[in-house]
């Protein structure tokens, strides 16, 4: 469901678009594929997915660097100082690609403002945001090559006035500097009877402007010569504010997989982060009262944790805050969290999907791992595994509970657990432990093609890995059902397919019907062959595969890789 802010962002795009048309300066459109509408690019935005191809973590980028970024495949621009990745919002266009690739890889201000005034680009692009356009001077070398001179980099060019107000608001980034800002108060004596600007009055208005960032708080920690695995990598973290939010980004590590938990306790933002086995906290005094509900997401490839906090009273902080790091201490067992069911939806005719939010706070569970169920039956305690399906994979009508996990269950007549889950409605409490698990995303450092092998409910933890690969490598899912109407998320699984063809599923039907033209029985030598052609291990290898089902089909599919070549290093097993 796009919240309210979105629904703001289309009601001022529309209002101003028709206003502009009524005074006889009508927008070249051109006409918009299918699912490309400005609703489905808000949806797109909402979805989790990283727009700004940097991982999400703004950085300041040079004139000579955006100039390097002008195809239609890695297209950024800059707009009042600020550099946006655009490339994914050029088939979104109403005016079309190749009018938003005049400006690609250069500073297009003006271009822009000939041609696009009206426009709320800072709210529509809020998700692209790479970071500030650094205006500096180029060194000797530079200046005096004439070698290779570019139009689209004049880096001599001199900013503008309101680029020079954009730049330094977010200058904070370059320099690790909080700047502190005085309030203006009307009839102030001390302000001069100098009013802010309409420019100063916007920055500090806008509820998605990044108004002040810093890294002090978070600077790079002693350097270890212990490097062993007895000792946790080492954390950074920043901070980023507007006048209703604060949001503090922690840095696990390329690749680290972190999970963990937010929560406000007498006052403080407690945040726990889990990394390979240790945790550590970050104590958080605020400079003034926070509340819920808070927001948490992973970044699974940087290994940024972003939690995100509303401000009780709207206003520009001079810091975030005291923040406290805790000692890394090891993760002796698993956590225990009591969670309120949010949402029921369904998946298949037998597969629920519950929504659920711990109430102490959000959790996210680490790519690859798992969290368990725990209920009291006949005097009993009854567990079972369960991985989170991650964002973007609910149906189609159903709504996004942000920070929630997602829990695909699939209910056995005749079984003990599953049609007490499937028969939860909104509001009911369930208690879940975690996470578990050993999967390690450092595996897929190197690789260029994984191989998800999946039967039924065992597609759960591939979902997380598909999103992840399908940003630069290629991934083919091979998945087992019974039938036809037991494949779980098939139409969201056939839009991604249409979407991008670094992504090839090939379904196998044990129990298909007559109609049915693909792939028919179980796991077997010939289809495995058919699948992986001639794959081979090697000192070298590019390639991954995993595997998840009953436990039968889970080794039955181990002896067949290796059979086929796999060494163990380029096999995981999902088992829980």
């Amino acid at each position: 469901m796009i919240d309210r802010q979105a629904g703001a962002v289309v009601n001022k795009l529309v209002c101003t678009l028709h206003a502009d048309i009524r005074a006889g300066n009508p927008r070249n459109k051109c006409a918009l594929q299918p699912g490309h509408s400005l609703m489905d690019w808000i949806r797109l935005g909402n979805s989790g997915k990283d727009l700004t191809g940097v991982g999400g973590r703004i950085r300041p980028v040079t004139p000579a660097e955006l100039s390097t970024h002008n195809t239609t495949n890695d297209a950024w621009l800059a707009i009042r100082g600020r550099v946006y990745n655009i490339t994914h919002y050029l088939p979104y266009h109403p005016g079309g690609p190749e009018e938003l690739m005049r400006g690609a890889g250069m500073d297009a201000t003006q271009l822009f403002d000939k041609v696009h005034p009206w426009v709320n680009y800072d709210s529509l692009l809020a998700k692209c945001l790479v970071g500030p356009l650094r205006f500096d001077l180029p060194d000797a070398d530079e200046l005096f090559d004439t070698s290779n001179p570019s139009p689209k980099s004049d880096r001599l060019r001199e900013p503008s006035k309101a680029q020079e107000l954009v730049r330094k608001s977010m200058e904070n980034l370059a320099n690790c500097i909080t700047p502190v800002r005085k309030k203006i108060t009307k009839g102030d004596d001390n302000s001069k009877g100098s009013p802010p600007s309409k420019i100063m009055q916007s920055l500090v208005q806008s509820a998605d402007l990044p108004m002040s960032i810093s890294r002090r708080a978070a600077s790079s920690p002693v350097k270890k010569t212990d490097k062993s695995p007895d000792s946790p990598l080492p954390l950074r973290h920043d901070w980023i504010q507007t006048s209703t939010k604060l949001t503090i980004s922690v840095y696990t590590g390329h690749l680290a997989n972190p999970g963990g938990c937010a929560r406000i306790t007498e006052g403080f933002l407690l945040i726990e982060v889990a990394t390979n086995g240790w945790l550590r906290t970050l104590k958080i005094k605020p400079e003034a009262k926070l509340k819920e509900p808070l927001q948490l997401r992973v970044f699974a490839e940087s290994g940024k944790i972003e939690i995100t906090a509303l401000k009780v009273e709207p206003s520009v902080w001079k810091g975030c805050g005291e923040v406290t790091l805790g000692a890394a201490s090891r993760v002796s067992s698993p956590r225990t969290v009591e969670c309120r069911v949010m949402e029921v939806s369904r998946v298949s005719h037998d597969t629920s999907l519950l929504s659920v939010c711990p109430r102490a706070g959000p959790v996210v569970v680490p790519l690859g791992h798992h969290v368990r169920v725990h209920r009291r039956v006949e005097g009993s305690e009854c567990v079972r595994s369960y991985t989170p399906v991650g964002e973007g994979w609910g149906p189609p009508d159903g709504t996004e509970i942000f920070s929630a996990l997602r829990l695909a269950v699939k209910r056995y007549d005749s079984g003990v657990l599953s049609p007490h889950l499937t028969a939860l409605k909104v509001g009911d409490l369930i208690t879940l432990s975690g996470p578990y698990g050993n999967f390690q995303l450092q595996k897929l450092k190197t690789v260029k093609t994984l191989y998800l092998i999946a039967a039924g409910t065992g597609i759960t933890p591939m979902l997380g890995l598909i999103k992840f690969m399908m940003s630069s490598e290629r991934t083919h899912l091979l998945f087992f059902n019974k039938t036809e109407a037991d494949i779980l998320f098939r139409e969201t699984f056939e839009e991604m397919v249409k979407e991008d063809e670094r992504l090839k599923i090939t379904h196998v039907l044990s129990d298909a019907s007559s109609s049915w033209s693909g792939h028919k029985g179980r796991i077997r030598d010939e289809l495995l062959t058919d699948i992986l052609k001639d794959v081979k291990c090697d000192d070298k290898c590019s390639h991954y595969a995993c595997l998840c089902g009953p436990t039968e089909f889970t080794y039955a599919g181990l002896d067949l890789l290796k059979k086929h070549g796999f060494k163990d290093d380029c096999i995981h097993a999902f088992m829980g």
